[in-house]
């Protein structure tokens, strides 16, 4: 059984969590997070509205499991596969859909709320465990990506 641990800060969470901003128009307001979340030391990741990584920082590469190219995580969506997310019981199954739609990420973009959460994350025969703590980016309401930090434990 499936096992994702969550906090969510319950004043935060609004009705008015869908942009009615263009994408185009989130998009070019979001690109002030790009140079800094792709800089970044901590291990980070910005994602649009739709769960498409727009940029990571090399240690979330790492802290993820992913070869450190820069462009490895940029353009896809977190639902796509781009990390192997297991449930946290002995036999390391993989979450499900709904499961994934859980983790911090994606769930600060859902809920319009700040989310802490361990996700377990699988890379070829290796496992860890991370703690994540995502924030959803607003601009005049609308939710128009979310900004999230790894730790590994």
């Amino acid at each position: 059984m499936a096992h994702i641990d969550m906090s969510v800060a319950a004043g935060e969470v609004t009705s008015d969590v869908v942009p009615t901003l263009r994408l185009v128009d989130a998009t070019r307001l979001l690109e002030n997070w790009l140079h800094t979340v792709s800089e970044a030391e901590e291990p980070c990741l910005l994602l649009d509205r739709d769960g498409v990584v727009l940029a990571a920082s090399s240690s979330c590469h790492g802290a993820l499991g992913l070869a450190s190219h820069q462009g490895a995580l940029v353009g896809k969506g977190l639902l796509e596969d781009v990390v192997e997310l297991i449930d946290f019981s002995a036999s390391r199954v993989r979450l499900r859909p709904d499961e994934v739609e859980r983790i911090p990420p994606l769930f600060a973009l859902s809920t319009g709320a700040l989310a802490r959460g361990l996700l377990r994350v699988r890379s070829g025969n290796s496992t860890w465990t991370l703690d994540a703590i995502s924030t959803p980016i607003r601009v005049g309401g609308a939710v128009l990506g979310s900004l999230t930090f790894f730790h590994r434990v």
